[in-house]
């Protein structure tokens, strides 16, 4: 989780999932269109080799074609699932629209749309007028900041603390600003 800091508070951001990570790596747009250029250029040239009889060097450029391939073609498979939702939601969409003409229908669709999804803390801005009591605790480097919101105890723990506790309390020593009637 990364904590960004601003004047009148700060925001927990969560960090993506390691998986999410390595999947934006191996096959993000950069990726693959430095996969497309590799596979385009040495299949084509692996291509002319081989009619020219230079059969292992053609050989070769086909073996490093084959990662590239791969790439491209879960790359393929992954743009192609969503786009197949995207398919399912309009068909679903233009046959389930004319239920709406009945009430009961209607007030389920109308209840589900209302629904409110559960309260995060996470990706929200937090004030410092919204703070209840903080309390921050050394154990070594390492520190423990506690705070109490909307009667919830949350606590952010970093291994080299110093920076963590030198923005709590450098937010909380400011004077609340913004805050009316």
């Amino acid at each position: 989780m990364t904590l960004r800091f601003t004047g009148t508070g700060y925001r927990a951001l969560p960090q993506p999932k390691r998986l999410e990570i390595w999947g934006d790596r191996l096959l993000g747009d950069a990726t693959t269109g430095i996969s497309l250029i590799v596979l385009i250029v040495f299949g084509g040239l692996a291509a002319y080799l081989w009619q020219e009889d230079a059969k292992p060097v053609s050989v070769l450029l086909l073996v490093i074609c084959v990662p590239c391939l791969l790439v491209l073609l879960a790359r393929a498979a992954i743009e192609s699932v969503g786009w197949l939702f995207l398919a399912a939601a309009v068909v679903g969409a233009v046959l389930f629209a004319p239920l709406l003409l009945f009430p009961g229908a209607r007030r389920w669709a109308t209840q589900w749309w209302k629904k409110k999804p559960a309260e995060s803390h996470l990706d929200k801005r937090i004030r410092v007028t919204d703070l209840e009591p903080v309390s921050v605790e050394r154990n070594g480097r390492a520190v423990t900041v506690t705070v109490l919101i909307d009667g919830a105890r949350i606590r952010y723990t970093a291994r080299d603390g110093d920076a963590l506790e030198r923005e709590f309390r450098a937010m909380l020593s400011r004077p609340a600003t913004g805050v009316g009637p």
